[in-house]
């Protein structure tokens, strides 16, 4: 009973039942017009915000990296974690705002930890990476070198400073970690800019939901705007020639992500 009243109390759910008294009212008014309008948007957010489709649709873009490839008995030059993991927050007495991408972070120091790794690099905004480094440094997170990639704005613009990085410590085993879901576009963007990287997801959003959903759910049209968002930034990079067709990762290829380069 809790959960559901939880459901109840979502703003999506609140919409969704709120459009669903409007569609009746239209009923009893014989209203067909906007029964038809209103009844295609209650099913709409119905199918996207209480069915298991955006995993499904996630799934296309995690599936290949549910199992790492990196060897634990092998020697690497760097991990480089992606940014977009936390906020600064001057309230807060850790000085920032954690986000549900912290998976990467953590599990670039858990890396750090299992893994023979020369060197930590993080990204992020300023402000961001500031923050996480003073952490790793108080909480003494890790007992490698820790720098990083500076405000680079996009994954392009990390990808271009880890290259420099590469090739002025004649870098060539390197562990890429980011959101299961952003890693196929990140891995492809990493190998157009000329770094061979062994990815090593996290942040799994593909996961089987976990309770039954009788109304839309916020989180659910957060996982659909993920899966949007990647599709999105994957033409886009593609259309800027940052993504090469010839440098495609073999897990796209595998999972048929190459359907924009035909």
């Amino acid at each position: 009973m809790a959960h559901l009243v939880k459901q109840l109390l979502d703003p999506v759910g609140i919409v969704w039942i709120f459009l669903i008294i409007i569609c009746a009212i239209h009923i009893y008014k014989r209203e067909n017009r906007w029964v038809v309008a209103h009844g295609c948007t209650i099913l709409f957010l119905f199918l996207i915000g209480a069915t298991p489709i955006p995993q499904q649709l996630l799934k296309t873009l995690e599936s290949s990296y549910y199992e790492t490839s990196f060897d634990p008995d092998k020697k690497y030059d760097a991990v480089i974690v992606l940014g977009g993991y936390a906020s600064e927050e001057y309230e807060s007495i850790t000085g920032m705002d954690a986000s549900e991408s912290f998976d990467r972070i953590l599990t670039g120091i858990e890396l750090s930890k299992k893994v023979k790794i020369g060197t930590l690099i993080i990204g992020g905004g300023n402000s961001e990476l500031g923050e996480i480094k003073g952490w790793i440094t108080r909480w003494d997170l890790t007992n490698i070198l820790v720098k990083d990639l500076g405000n680079c704005g996009n994954t392009y613009g990390e990808s271009q400073i880890a290259k420099k990085l590469a090739d002025d410590n004649g870098w060539d085993e390197i562990l890429l970690v980011t959101s299961a879901w952003h890693m196929p576009r990140a891995e492809a963007v990493f190998i157009s800019s000329g770094i061979k990287v062994t990815p090593v997801a996290c942040d799994f959003k593909s996961m089987p939901i976990a309770h039954t959903y009788y109304v839309p759910q916020s989180g659910q049209l957060s996982n659909m705007q993920l899966f949007l968002q990647e599709k999105i930034g994957w033409i886009y990079y593609r259309l800027k020639g940052w993504i090469q067709h010839g440098a495609l990762p073999k897990q796209q290829i595998a999972t048929g992500l190459t359907s924009y380069h035909k």
